[in-house]
């Protein structure tokens, strides 16, 4: 019996070696495979370009569009600041409410020159007085 089994093994082991190249081999085609066009160079030189119209674009403007929003803001806080220290301090005076202005407004994080100021000064004085003349 153990030659038997002796037999066997054997003959398994010799198909198994005979087998193996064959079922580790790969198809071959007759006509081998085109490569696709290489769109690499294509999709690269399109991200650059994109980049490059945003950088000279897009943020110069958002740029603007915010420095235009911040001078809006700066324009209206000078504005209630000079109302409020026309309010406060009435007629005269001038000085304190520069100060009053400036002091308000140093609070509230801007930095305004004094030119600044005084063009909403004259810009609420032009104002007063066209308001004057439609009461009268």
């Amino acid at each position: 019996m153990k030659k038997y089994l002796m037999m066997i093994l054997l003959a398994l082991v010799a198909m198994s070696l005979v087998a193996l190249p064959v079922a580790l081999a790969e198809a071959v085609d007759a006509v081998p495979v085109q490569p696709g066009i290489d769109l690499t160079p294509f999709f690269q030189s399109l991200i650059a370009l994109l980049a490059s119209i945003i950088t000279v674009k897009l943020i110069p403007w958002i740029n603007s569009r915010t420095n235009a929003q911040q001078q809006s803001k700066m324009r209206a806080a000078v504005r209630v600041a000079v109302f409020a220290a026309e309010q406060l301090y009435g007629a005269g005076n001038g000085k304190d409410k520069l100060m009053f202005v400036k002091g308000k407004l140093s609070q509230q994080g801007f930095k305004i020159d004094v030119d600044e100021i005084e063009a909403q000064v004259r810009e609420l004085t032009a104002e007063g007085a066209s308001v004057q003349k439609a009461v009268k």
